[in-house]
């Protein structure tokens, strides 16, 4: 019996089992591993396939390297996620007041600040808190301004956030909730 390997599928057969399985590319027979024990422990996904029935594996240092790199991507997006969550359904604090962030909202407060003195007198505006507020020029400017200082801020936190989970040793584990400026309901 000999056994055999699809580089494709990850499947091992012999082929005993299937004879045509040596005619097809993605399979190697008889494989020679340069360190079967550690390719064994790390699995096909960090194998190599140079030619003929060879697989090589990442040294240790490699494999932590890219295993480490793997971590603070999944971290960093964890990041992303958070800022985005803030940014997006966080609102913004104007006097006594918060103010949506969704996008259609930030769209509706950049019409309010465009229409300027122009804009019709008595709109009432829902803030987060179910309560109405008089809309006026002054309101939308300040909504405006909170936006963009959140948003900087945010933007801020995040990016020191992902400095330093790159620098830590297990950004696995990295805190990626704390420290972010108080949002609505916070």
């Amino acid at each position: 019996m000999t056994r055999a390997f699809n580089k494709a599928t990850w499947i091992w057969l012999d082929t005993e089992c299937d004879p045509t399985i040596v005619t097809d590319s993605n399979w190697i027979i008889d494989p020679i591993f340069d360190n079967e024990a550690w390719a064994n422990q790390i699995g096909p996904i960090y194998w190599s396939f140079p030619g003929g029935n060879s697989i090589t594996t990442p040294t240790v240092d490699s494999y932590n390297a890219s295993q480490l790199i793997i971590q603070q991507n999944s971290s960093w997006r964890l990041i992303q996620a958070e800022r985005d969550r803030r940014k997006g359904t966080g609102g913004y604090k104007v006097g006594n007041y918060w103010f949506h962030s969704d996008d259609t909202s930030r769209i509706q407060q950049i019409a309010l600040v465009m229409m300027g003195a122009g804009m019709p007198s008595g709109i009432m505006w829902k803030t987060m808190t179910g309560e109405f507020v008089l809309m006026t020029p002054t309101l939308a400017g300040q909504i405006f301004q909170a936006a963009a200082s959140s948003d900087i801020v945010i933007f801020s936190v995040a990016e020191s956030k992902k400095v330093a989970m790159m620098s830590s040793t297990t950004p696995n584990t990295y805190d990626y909730l704390s420290g972010w400026p108080l949002m609505f309901g916070e």
